[in-house]
């Protein structure tokens, strides 16, 4: 309330009180407070922590050890940190790119003409492609005789990648990791057209074929061998080092089919026009068969890599695609007719 000015004039002033001196607040306020005194100490805690925050005053060194081992673990983490993912960062430190290669070329997908060539076709040239995208050189692996084999080397990380036109399996699954399929076929039959005949007795073809009996080649060490006793159980699996040789037994009459991917049973009539009299191609509509790149189970990494390298450049081949594109080759390569054998 204001004062008169008569009373100010007269030096007429209110009696002083206690009330009005600030050593009368803060004892009545400390009383208050210690009434109170483990909530009262919790708050000055709390707001002793956040002006020391606020402020950025160090903490003591016996109040934090936590604090001050995770700053020193964060900054020694960063320090020892590599510019790239160890398994590619390997890879550009060694500065070549290793990959696992049949030692048996395999046309269009890898074949030299000699041992001192290097090797071309499909496969060498998406390899080639990841080392130029990695800034590296390229070292081919040929030691390794069975498509098993091929993955063993990965596996065994005597290989980064392997490539040799492998089959995507379960089996394998288990100790290496697959890029995305870059050629997705169907798996096909070579069968021999006289015994064909004879099997079918007047019957439609496909039912003959699904409940095949008879002796089947395949390749020895390749994933034709588990797919011929998953898609034909109560047929007779022979195993042949080599393709070849299983061509042949067909054609002699050893055995009634050979099993195989669409494009390699193809590529018997495309390059053999005369053995179409022969034999008889069967593509099996109901299957697949995806062929992509091992990689060592523990670099995912690269993995990523070879799959946004397959992805940017759009390499998705199906088996005519293969053919069609390398046309000339089989063209060049086409061995004409041939005396029956």
């Amino acid at each position: 309330m204001l004062r008169s000015p008569s009373r100010l004039l007269s030096g007429q002033f209110p009696e002083p009180s206690s009330r009005h001196f600030p050593g009368h607040f803060f004892r009545q306020f400390f009383r208050q407070r210690l009434q109170q005194p483990l909530s009262w100490l919790l708050r000055l805690c709390v707001l002793a922590t956040l002006l020391i925050y606020c402020l950025g005053w160090p903490l003591p060194a016996t109040a934090g050890p936590q604090v001050a081992n995770l700053q020193t673990n964060t900054q020694a983490s960063i320090s020892e940190r590599t510019e790239m993912p160890a398994d590619i960062q390997r890879i550009v430190d060694r500065g070549k790119l290793i990959v696992a290669l049949l030692d048996t070329d395999n046309a269009p997908f890898f074949m030299t003409k000699s041992w001192s060539e290097v090797p071309s076709g499909l496969d060498t040239k998406i390899a080639e492609g990841l080392a130029d995208a990695l800034g590296v050189d390229i070292e081919f692996n040929r030691a390794a005789n069975t498509f098993n084999g091929v993955v063993d080397q990965v596996y065994d990380l005597k290989a980064d990648i392997a490539i040799s036109k492998l089959s995507q399996t379960l089996k394998r699954a288990r100790r290496v990791r697959f890029s995305r399929p870059y050629v997705t076929m169907r798996q096909g039959l070579l069968v021999n057209r006289v015994q064909l005949a004879a099997e079918t007795h007047g019957n439609h073809v496909i039912e003959a074929i699904r409940n095949f009996e008879g002796k089947v080649g395949v390749i020895e060490g390749s994933s034709y061998v588990g797919f011929l006793k998953q898609k034909f159980p109560q047929a007779t699996v022979q195993e042949y080092p080599d393709w070849d040789e299983i061509v042949a037994a067909v054609i002699s009459g050893e055995i009634q089919a050979a099993y195989r991917d669409e494009l390699e049973v193809k590529k018997i009539i495309l390059k053999n026009p005369d053995a179409a009299l022969r034999l008889q191609t069967i593509a099996l509509t109901d299957t697949k068969d995806s062929i992509a790149m091992a990689l060592p189970w523990d670099s995912g990494h690269l993995q990523a890599f070879v799959n946004q390298y397959l992805d940017t450049l759009n390499i998705d081949y199906s088996a005519d695609d293969v053919l069609a594109e390398y046309a000339d080759y089989f063209a060049d390569h086409s061995t004409g007719p041939t005396t029956e054998s």
